[in-house]
């Protein structure tokens, strides 16, 4: 690789600390999250799920997990599945990978289905218990979930943790309450605060061989929190953005100003200009608020939900409040208050990490 590409030489490190990576060793924060999912596991519980918005560290969180009981517990084996399978087929091909098929096993249930699944794996787990984490689970079928509630039913010992969007937990609410009602330990990411922001950025930065949060100053930091909220896949992503931009303009310290420039940069001038136009502070209408307040009672509720959830006297229909409720979630997302996810053929909103103190004061 051309020298000019490999920016982070400049700041004397081994290895670019800002790369979207999946590194265990490297987790930050979420000490309450761990402690209640290792007492879950080592409590032999059957099913749990972690909820989290996209970028929050669930996979991290799932890795950190698999690689802890795998090292510390004889009497626990753990199993990580990137993605949850969608079809009953790839259920059934991913245990006989998992647990392993030989030839005594082909001669003893001759062709593995999902009626013989279950005594399969009974006989594979007679040793030990086994936890078999699946990640991405919102992507997954109803026909997969109903199945391993079952194996989860029949094998003693078998316990699954579940890791996905906050849709997912909605989608169990509401079409498989028969699953959703096994579930004892239910785990919520939320984004960093700034001491674990800060922490994230300073262990990265001396895992690659550098020096405490050099060449971040303690201001850069605060910026960096409340840009990105807090959630790690947005620490990590800036605070690339940020050394390649002063490794390119030979900066050998990145303050809070910098950190402004570099973000205002990316905004279209069209943007720039509006925000010029606009009082310093972001002035929140009445009608903002009492969605910003929905939202925060209700994560991940889509435009209707929404409404359903409002005083509606003041509009002449459902669907003129809809498309009021639609033209205002939009300004709140060009502020940074909101953000939102795809799910089916609609969109979920949440508040961001900025919200928070804007939100506090409404």
């Amino acid at each position: 690789m051309s020298e000019s590409y490999e920016y982070y030489t400049k700041f004397g490190w081994e290895q670019n600390p800002f790369t979207l990576k999946i590194s265990p060793s490297l987790m930050v924060g979420y000490s309450s999250q761990t402690d209640e999912l290792l007492s879950h596991v080592f409590n032999s519980h059957k099913m749990a799920i972690v909820i989290g918005h996209t970028g929050s560290g669930k996979t991290t969180l799932m890795n950190w997990l698999n690689d802890y009981i795998n090292n510390n517990k004889d009497s626990f084996t753990s199993h990580y599945i990137p993605k949850c399978p969608r079809t009953k087929e790839d259920m059934i091909a991913l245990f006989k990978f998992l647990f392993g098929y030989n030839i005594i096993d082909n001669f003893r249930f001759r062709s593995l289905s999902t009626q013989n699944l279950p005594r399969f794996l009974v006989k594979k787990t007679s040793n030990n218990k086994n936890v078999v984490l699946v990640d991405e689970a919102h992507e997954t079928s109803i026909e997969v979930l109903e199945w391993l509630r079952t194996l989860n039913d029949m094998v003693p010992n078998l316990l699954i943790i579940f890791a996905g969007l906050p849709v997912f937990e909605k989608k169990l609410e509401t079409e498989l309450p028969t699953l959703y009602m096994r579930i004892t330990t239910k785990t919520y990411l939320e984004s960093l605060n700034y001491v674990e922001t800060e922490s994230l950025i300073r262990r990265r930065i001396e895992d690659s061989n550098g020096d405490g949060l050099k060449p971040f100053t303690s201001e850069a930091v605060k910026k960096v929190f409340e840009i990105s909220g807090g959630f790690p896949r947005e620490i990590i992503k800036l605070c690339d953005k940020l050394i390649e931009g002063a490794s390119k303009n030979n900066i050998p310290a990145i303050n809070g100003l910098f950190v402004e420039q570099m973000v205002s940069s990316e905004v279209p001038k069209e943007k720039i200009v509006a925000h010029k136009q606009q009082k310093p502070d972001v002035s929140i209408s009445s009608k903002q608020k009492n969605i910003l307040r929905i939202i925060n009672k209700n994560p991940s509720l889509n435009p209707s939900q929404i409404v359903r959830k409002m005083d509606t006297d003041s509009y002449k229909n459902k669907n003129n409040a809809v498309r009021s409720v639609n033209n205002i979630l939009r300004r709140l997302m060009e502020e940074g208050l909101v953000q939102r996810e795809k799910s089916g053929n609609t969109y979920i909103y949440s508040l961001t990490g900025k919200s928070r103190s804007i939100f506090a004061e409404a």
